[in-house]
């Protein structure tokens, strides 16, 4: 054989091994997104993230084994390809139980773990792979459905990897273990008491955040936020809060007090783990049958749900829930179009502003009705509808809702958020912040920045997740909420300039808003509102139609992936003729 012969077989060999690796990433990338849209429309919303992670290399795992299989492949070849698929992800799963890492970083680190050692599997069974036989496509129809799906390939790998790192960090804990005191609380046996709920996994901010504030400005209630354990609890975006005691501590005092507890609140929660679940449900159930009022917003609904409590009774809850929850809960009297469902001892308001009415409907019925009208006028909210709940439109996804898969995924705007935190703060101007940028819009991370732990307007415990000089090599804007704190001024960091975003006495969220539609665009803005289950009429949004930058790069990754499929056609069809007239 000459040395020609010899260039010539290894670069076939070559060519052959690289041919068999592009259709297991295919394969991989394929069962992701196809077997990944099933997962995502039968998968309970609140699933554990770990849990979805796994479910996720499930799926990517399935289609290269059953391609394999297709190729005639041995099965000890099959098994160990599967085997690859799952380990880095396996072994990094360890450490994101630890604390040490989070969902995105193992999301991230595990694709490129696993793509390495695929190749290094094909590498090693070389003579296997080399020996394969040719696959021959037949028909037209089938070439078309390739080249489309190689078109979408690179695009469909990059919003995959996009999405799961904004989504998977809205909830992430924080890495390090802080243990900071709550704000110490007087307790006024006269006034009825409402105990707000957390979740140990995640809790959303302005679910629990609104509410609490509309009834600290009353001054007519004891408000005490409670865990199953003392910890520290993450709540939307990385912002870390410290509940005022546990069930334990809460049932001591009331005991000691001589009280009992008025009202529970369920904000949504990311599902907790079962032992913490166990302990929620029970305490629940043994308030509500002591005669506390049991409430709900937005997805708290599903948390209530679990506990038993709405069986048989109306409820509502977020328009883009109801789905699976009448799915998961057939017993429940599932209502739409209504700010909430007042049916006696259970209270379920529908999405996240929405609990603003809900607290409201609780101020007119634990205090009086001119309580309630002036705690609606101090958060300056304008959609009050006293003694009974306002319509709200029925919502349902259309495509101007286009905006949300575009900005979790080609997002080119500023998105490594901080946003400092300081003393006094308004709570819901703390989550009109952390819930907009990140989970109703999806356009960034954020995260909560400042010296030390800072007390809100009404008592609460915030922990930062850095000092702002640590932070700030690392950030985009730097977002500084509060109309107090836009008084008062505080310095930048190098070029990084505070921006203030509370700087007149208006409903907290208007001037995210207008915020998000200036330094994105409206259309983004609309979605957000639209997931805050928020009119926005009469909020006055300026800034760009559309995300025309997203839009662009999607475009342009289509482009890419046109050209790859052109190239390899051109190749295929070249070492066809050669081997033709070999």
């Amino acid at each position: 054989m000459t040395e020609k012969e010899t260039c010539t077989g290894a670069l076939r060999t070559a060519g052959r091994l690289l041919w068999h690796y592009a259709e297991l990433v295919i394969a991989v990338n394929l069962g992701m997104l196809l077997l990944g849209m099933a997962g995502n429309a039968l998968l309970p919303a609140s699933t554990r993230a770990d849990v979805r992670l796994l479910i996720m290399v499930a799926e990517m795992a399935v289609v290269p084994a059953l391609w394999m299989a297709v190729r005639r492949h041995r099965k000890q070849a099959i098994g160990e390809m599967v085997a690859i698929i799952f380990a880095p992800f396996l072994v990094l799963l360890v450490l994101f139980w630890l604390g040490l890492l989070g969902v995105a970083q193992v999301s991230m680190i595990g694709h490129w773990a696993m793509y390495i050692l695929m190749a290094a599997a094909v590498f090693r069974r070389r003579d296997e792979y080399a020996a394969l036989p040719r696959f021959t496509v037949r028909g037209k129809w089938f070439k078309g459905a390739a080249s489309v799906l190689i078109v979408l390939l690179i695009p469909g790998a990059v919003s995959a990897a996009s999405t799961i790192g904004r989504f998977g960090d809205i909830y992430e804990a924080r890495a390090d273990a802080v243990s900071v005191a709550p704000a110490a609380k007087s307790h006024d046996p006269a006034k009825p008491t409402v105990a707000f709920l957390t979740g140990g996994n995640g809790t959303n901010a302005a679910d629990l955040l609104g509410p609490y504030e509309v009834l600290a400005r009353t001054g007519r209630f004891n408000l005490y936020v409670v865990s199953a354990g003392p910890r520290l609890i993450h709540m939307t975006g990385g912002l870390d809060l410290v509940p005022d005691m546990t069930f334990d501590e809460l049932d001591r005092l009331m005991s000691g007090q001589g009280d009992t507890l008025d009202a529970v609140i369920f904000p949504a929660m990311q599902t907790p783990e079962p032992a913490e679940l166990a302990s929620i449900n029970a305490w629940a159930r043994r308030q509500s049958a002591a005669g506390a009022l049991t409430v709900s917003v937005c997805n708290g609904a599903r948390a209530l749900a679990r506990t038993g409590l709405l069986d048989g009774r109306p409820a509502t809850s977020h328009w883009l829930r109801m789905r699976g929850l009448r799915a998961d809960f057939p017993a429940v009297k599932w209502r739409s179009g209504m700010r909430y469902v007042d049916d006696g001892d259970v209270i379920t308001a529908a999405g996240v502003l929405s609990g603003i009415d809900a607290a409201l409907r609780i101020v007119e019925r634990l205090a009086d009705a001119p309580a309630a009208r002036q705690a609606a006028d101090a958060v300056h909210w304008r959609h009050y509808s006293p003694g009974a709940p306002a319509s709200i439109p029925v919502r349902s996804l259309e495509l101007a809702d286009l905006v949300a898969p575009l900005n979790s995924s080609y997002q080119t705007g500023p998105s490594d958020i901080g946003v400092l935190l300081t003393d006094g703060v308004g709570e819901l101007e703390l989550a009109s912040v952390f819930n907009s940028y990140t989970e109703q819009s999806v356009v960034g991370r954020t995260i909560a920045v400042a010296d030390g732990p800072v007390r809100s307007e009404h008592g609460l415990t915030f922990v930062p997740r850095a000092t702002l000089a640590a932070a700030a090599t690392g950030l985009d804007r730097l977002l500084v909420p509060g109309l107090d704190a836009a008084r008062r001024q505080v310095p930048g960091v190098g070029d990084l300039r505070p921006e203030y975003l509370h700087t007149t006495g208006e409903f907290a969220f208007d001037a995210v808003l207008r915020d998000i539609a200036r330094t994105y665009d409206v259309a983004t803005a609309r979605f957000a509102a639209k997931t805050l289950e928020y009119p926005v009429v009469d909020v006055k949004l300026t800034g760009p139609g559309w995300p025309w930058l997203p839009t662009l790069v999607f475009v342009l990754l289509l482009l890419l992936g046109v050209a790859a499929a052109w190239t390899i056609t051109v190749a295929i069809r070249f070492l066809s003729r050669r081997r033709a007239h070999a």
